[in-house]
């Protein structure tokens, strides 16, 4: 089965430690990703900080997968960029890297959104070292699994689908 059909949320975690040559992986996947007249638009922040994922955890309800990870990932959208409208979709494909990625290692991943909302993205700035002008994508929370693994609903649906020939 691909990765794509093995991938699923995963929001409970064990504490063990995610080593960072593995987390180095994740981010080499991420910066594989397609982008927009390749202006690589994305910078990432690794959070380990316990205090911190646990105060990130409050962002909104969809946070809360943070405080029972040992690590969380911030894709981070550089301003200035040549292709300004892109960034996001630029940002999405790397982040979808990192949760592929995570399924490869058997690590358990879980995306949680901050960009567009305006709230959270001011709490994120409030919280994390970012440079002026950066604007935070998403949170991923990172870990291993504490949970099942195993896809049991597939999505596909032939009905949404069309074939022009």
């Amino acid at each position: 089965m691909s990765l794509c059909l093995k991938r699923k949320s995963i929001r409970h975690f064990t504490a063990e430690p995610v080593a960072m040559p593995v987390v180095e992986t994740l981010l080499k996947s991420a910066m594989q990703a397609p982008s927009a007249r390749n202006q690589q638009p994305w910078a990432f922040i690794v959070i380990r900080n316990r205090q911190l994922l646990d105060t990130l955890s409050t962002m909104s309800p969809g946070a809360k997968p943070l405080a029972r990870a040992p690590i969380a990932i911030c894709p981070v959208i550089r301003p200035d960029m040549p292709a300004p409208k892109m960034v996001q979709q630029d940002l999405a494909a790397a982040t979808q890297n990192i949760l592929l990625e995570a399924v490869q290692q058997n690590l358990g991943a879980v995306w949680i959104g901050v960009c567009p909302h305006e709230d959270r993205i001011a709490f994120v700035r409030e919280h994390l070292p970012l440079q002026v002008g950066d604007t935070p994508f998403c949170l991923i929370a990172i870990g291993h699994p504490a949970e099942d693994t195993t896809v049991t609903a597939f999505r596909y649906d032939p009905s949404r689908l069309k074939v022009i020939d």
